[in-house]
């Protein structure tokens, strides 16, 4: 089975100082950005959770929004390739810092990155594939 995760995480300063802070979760942020984000998208709050569960079945997105911080778990963020993440998603950050992070175990790819104000400023794919 292995191990798989995909999330994002838009800040608009340091996202860590932010968590630590252990800011309670701003439930109508969430809704409006979830919806912001997936656009036409039929969406039903399923309940609250945890955001420790970064690889939701491909029909849910696992968000929460947080004073100066997001976290979204969703299908969209498993890719290899951190160059083909929509643009959509860059600009809900807006300027901030955007952090991707995509891992799946089983086929051996890893994949981080990080823009600023929309601006890809690091990037690591790796992957036991011979290409």
């Amino acid at each position: 089975m292995g191990a798989k995760t995909w999330m994002l995480v838009l800040a608009n300063s340091n996202a860590r100082e932010a968590l630590a802070a252990k800011p309670q979760l701003d439930r109508e942020a969430t809704a409006k950005f979830v919806t912001a984000l997936f656009p036409g998208e039929k969406l039903e709050l399923v309940g609250d959770g945890d955001l420790s569960y970064t690889c939701p079945p491909d029909d849910e997105v696992h968000i929460g929004c947080f004073p100066g911080v997001s976290v979204i778990a969703a299908k969209e963020f498993g890719i290899d390739y951190p160059s083909k993440l929509p643009p959509r998603f860059l600009a809900a950050a807006g300027n901030g810092v955007v952090t991707l992070h995509a891992m799946h175990s089983v086929v051996d790819w890893f994949a981080y990155a990080i823009w600023v104000n929309g601006t890809l400023v690091r990037s690591l794919r790796a992957s036991n594939k011979i290409e």
